[in-house]
């Protein structure tokens, strides 16, 4: 008989319980309402957010010729 390793049961379980969530927050009015919510909140967030010292990302890419 095999032995299931204990981590392996743990991500099973986890997986059973994320797809009865998943179907439950998308399935309700409620459920659509709450991730309406955390999308709005997200890009609220975001779109406030202070940007320190302005960091150009370009700097970091080897092929941009500015930064060479």
């Amino acid at each position: 008989m095999q032995v299931t390793p204990l981590h392996r049961s743990y991500q099973v379980s986890g997986i059973i319980a994320a797809i009865p969530l998943a179907l439950l927050l998308l399935g309700t009015e409620t459920g659509r309402n709450a991730l309406a919510w955390v999308y709005l909140q997200s890009t609220d967030a975001i779109s406030c957010a202070t940007h320190i010292h302005e960091f150009p990302l370009d700097r970091l890419d080897p092929t941009c010729p500015q930064c060479m």
